[in-house]
């Protein structure tokens, strides 16, 4: 018998290999306008005291069919609503943020810790996206996690 460890799966069955343009999901593009969009009504919702509405909105609808440019400015704004809410609020207030959110959006959430977490700025404030992560986990369980690993919509 071959050791099994170094069979090439893909060898045996070519025709179940994905291209990277069926990866993509079937959603309809967004524009780097709209993310701008978006960006503002944040910064005007957390201008205004209105942090949950701020946080719901900036993970409601991530461009998930857009190019690098327009993620990243996704990515930066759902940070700085992240970093806005925690210093304003104490770090234990930050699991009600977290339960407010429907599950759509929690899982929204851990794929932009994640990202954020391997940004330059994102390592700076390191700790503050780990206590989010934490605040995540611990009202999400590891469902999101999971649905982060396997989902084919990349923010």
């Amino acid at each position: 018998m071959e050791d099994w460890r170094r069979i090439d799966i893909d060898a045996l069955e070519p025709e179940k290999h994905l291209s990277k343009e069926e990866l993509i999901p079937d959603l309809p593009p967004v524009s780097y306008e709209e993310v701008q969009a978006v960006s503002r009504q944040c910064r005007t919702a957390l201008s205004s005291g209105q942090f949950l509405q701020a946080l719901a909105l900036a993970l409601e609808s991530p461009p998930y069919v857009a190019d690098e440019r327009t993620k990243n400015l996704h990515a930066e704004t759902v940070f700085e609503v992240l970093c806005s809410i925690k210093n304003n609020h104490s770090s234990s207030d930050l699991g009600d943020f977290v339960k407010q959110l429907d599950r759509r959006q929690q899982d929204t959430l851990i794929k932009y810790l994640y990202k954020n977490m391997g940004t330059p700025y994102g390592a700076k404030q390191g700790g503050l996206l780990l206590t989010w992560f934490e605040k995540a986990v611990e009202i999400g369980g590891l469902g999101p996690i999971v649905r982060y690993m396997t989902d084919r919509r990349t923010v």
